[in-house]
């Protein structure tokens, strides 16, 4: 999906009643959420990254900004949102942090300082990966937490070492530099989630109409089956690298 694409698809459903209560029902969380976060990946990182109120958290393709105010508001940090989506979708779900209209191909351009680093499902914008880590990594202190699905769309390919957790295209650039890095397996969390989600689309459907939203309705659940298939199939993974020089 083209970016352009994704802001209008992002500020449509931020208006959407039927899709905050879906998104409570999926997520666990009553927030607008554009990931494949379950509710134990958000818990992770609401409670197991170690953040401090002196802490600057820096969320790659912040989308919304959903779970960058989640932290914010929790330890009472800085937070710093980097994406290409209209200001005033941020606005409309309550920012509580900084928010950039900008490239995370660029990062070091805007003289950034921060002490942790998320990026949920935004490292496929990126259109040099091994240049995006750099940067991230020349960062004095800075904690990286990257969540990334790996898929296969080509059932005739054969080597499907990518999907391994050393062998993704995050993990290729990341072993390029040099970057130590470890990962947690959350391929069936997002296997799960996609089958949660086409049950909560199902109750929602007549909601969904009602708004004039059924065309989203539509593309969600075609974007849910086709990641289902590609389980079933073992053409997906999903991972959390964790870089933190330790």
């Amino acid at each position: 999906m083209a970016k352009n694409e994704f802001s209008e698809k992002i500020e449509r459903l931020t208006r959407s009643s039927a899709y905050l209560d879906f998104c409570e029902e999926v997520y666990g969380y009553r927030v607008y959420l554009f990931n494949m976060m379950d509710k134990q990946q958000i818990d992770f990182v609401l409670g197991s990254i170690p953040v401090t109120a002196e802490d600057t958290i820096l969320d790659l393709g912040c989308g919304p900004g959903s779970i960058l105010n989640l932290l914010v508001k929790k330890y009472g940090c800085r937070g710093i949102g980097i994406d290409q989506l209209d200001g005033d979708i941020l606005d409309r779900t309550g920012k509580a942090f900084e928010y950039i209209i900008g490239d995370i191909d660029r990062i070091c351009d805007y003289s950034l300082k921060p002490t942790v680093t998320l990026s949920i499902d935004s490292i496929y914008f990126s259109k040099d990966l091994d240049k995006m880590v750099l940067q991230l990594n020349s960062l004095e202190n800075n904690k990286m937490y990257l969540f990334y699905s790996q898929y296969i769309f080509d059932e005739a390919v054969e080597d499907k070492s990518i999907l391994n957790s050393h062998k993704t295209k995050i993990a290729d650039a990341l072993n390029k530099n040099n970057i130590f890095f470890k990962t947690i397996d959350f391929s069936e969390n997002e296997c799960l989630l996609y089958e949660n989600s086409i049950r909560a689309l199902q109750k929602y459907k007549k909601k969904f109409e009602d708004e004039g939203n059924l065309d989203l309705y539509e593309q969600i659940l075609k974007e849910d089956t086709t990641g289902i298939k590609l389980y079933d199939k073992n053409l997906a993974a999903r991972y959390l690298y964790i870089i933190d020089g330790m």
